[in-house]
């Protein structure tokens, strides 16, 4: 750990999802994104769920979270979420299967829980699907010139 880079450790109940030093990264707060660079202020915060942008050298890594909270202190960032996936440990077809599965139920103009477990399986989707396309997006081969 040196002052260019700061710890980072994202923590699920059931994991450890994440523990490295990192240049910068990027989470979404319930006020909105916020960026997270060494030496930043002393923070506690409600994340919301979404995308977790982290730069490590000429690396940006992508996970999708649930909700939680970040604490940053001098050296080392805490984030405790409910659930969080690398884009590689995402599976797109079981993913657009839940989408699909939720809209149906949404369809069928359900109410109370039922409403909202199908809201909340049709956010997770499509907040999984963005993740992993926009790692695809990064990796396509480059053509040798």
């Amino acid at each position: 750990m040196n002052m260019k880079n700061i710890h980072l450790e994202i923590v699920t109940p059931e994991r450890l999802a994440y523990s490295e030093d990192v240049d910068a990264l990027f989470v979404p707060t319930i006020n909105g994104t916020i960026g997270v660079l060494p030496r930043h202020v002393q923070l506690f915060t409600a994340l919301s769920e979404g995308e977790i942008k982290i730069q490590s050298g000429t690396k940006e890594i992508f996970m999708a979270i649930g909700g939680g909270f970040m604490e940053i202190t001098q050296n080392k960032v805490t984030i405790l979420v409910s659930r969080a996936y690398h884009a590689n440990e995402l599976n797109e077809s079981e993913i657009k299967k839940a989408q699909q599965a939720a809209q149906d139920v949404l369809a069928r103009k359900v109410k109370g829980t039922e409403l909202a477990d199908a809201q909340s399986m049709l956010r997770r989707s499509i907040l999984e699907l963005k993740v992993i396309r926009r790692v695809r997006h990064r990796e396509v081969p480059q053509i040798p010139s």
